[in-house]
């Protein structure tokens, strides 16, 4: 008897995704890799919460690991939504994973990426035309 082929079961996310909100902003929290595993997850969580309009917008990506190509282009796309529906939108996390490709694709004249959540939100504050609603 010939056992039944053995399918691979879709691999597990080695991404998180979680959101947290506050008055002050909501933060997007990605952590582990962002592989293509979780890009789609990423681009409606990310879509829904400018919807949303919120105070501000920061994606905290210091606890990544491994950052797609895809996602940078999710990012990109979530800057230039948030500016169309007024929302202070901001990048937060210095690691390697982030970093590098953004500076060998010359994103960082795109991207607002900062040290911290806590860098992002002053940095976004301090912006008049976008906090003005």
């Amino acid at each position: 008897m010939v056992p039944p082929p053995r399918y691979p079961s879709a691999p597990e996310p080695s991404g998180s995704l979680e959101v947290r909100t506050t008055a002050e902003a909501t933060v997007v929290v990605a952590a582990g890799d962002l592989d293509l595993a979780v890009t789609d997850d990423l681009a409606a969580l990310l879509d829904r919460e400018i919807r949303r309009r919120p105070a501000a917008l920061v994606v905290d990506a210091s606890a990544v690991t491994f950052c797609a190509a895809r996602v940078l282009t999710i990012l990109v796309d979530a800057t230039a939504d948030a500016v169309l529906h007024r929302v202070p939108f901001a990048v937060a996390g210095r690691s390697r994973a982030l970093l590098r490709p953004i500076a060998v694709l010359g994103l960082d004249r795109v991207l607002p990426v900062h040290r911290d959540t806590r860098e992002a939100l002053a940095w976004l504050a301090a912006i008049p035309l976008l906090t003005e609603r």
